[in-house]
């Protein structure tokens, strides 16, 4: 008899555990335009015209009034062109933002070889751009300059 109330008590446990955890969605934003900023980037970096048109979606963890927090998971499609070739470009995985006594950090996580040269976790201070790498380094400094140099390649 004590078996068969125990069981209908944990359901009811459960899914009281589990209603706050429904309530908070994440949000997500799903989008397709032409990336101005991309493509004067690549053609400020490469040294010709290149247009850049961006496709995706990134979805919003935590994204909440007053949080000090938020994950944001990236899926996006960058498809690079010029007049001589085309590059496609992929970010894809969970960034983090975190404010700490007023100073805002942006953590990127993962295997990034072809942007941040970091297998880790790569944490830059949006306020004075200060990079800090936990991980292996992959080439010679975070953010290395020569990660743009074969999407030119690809492009001229």
């Amino acid at each position: 008899m004590r078996r068969l109330l125990t069981l209908p008590m944990a359901a009811v446990f459960i899914l009281a555990l589990a209603v706050p955890v429904l309530a908070a969605r994440p949000t997500i934003v799903s989008f397709a335009d032409d990336d101005v900023a991309d493509g004067e980037f690549y053609t400020e970096v490469c040294g010709f015209d290149v247009q850049s048109e961006s496709s995706g979606h990134v979805v919003f963890h935590n994204d909440k009034s007053g949080a000090n927090n938020f994950i944001a998971n990236w899926n996006i499609r960058n498809h690079l062109s010029s007049a001589n070739g085309s590059f496609y470009l992929v970010d894809a995985g969970p960034d983090m933002e975190h404010t700490s006594a007023g100073t805002t950090y942006l953590t990127v996580t993962g295997r990034s070889l072809t942007f941040s040269g970091v297998i880790g976790r790569t944490e830059v201070n949006l306020d004075t751009g200060e990079v800090e790498f936990h991980g292996n380094l992959v080439g010679d400094e975070p953010f290395p300059e020569e990660w743009w140099t074969p999407i030119c390649d690809a492009l001229s």
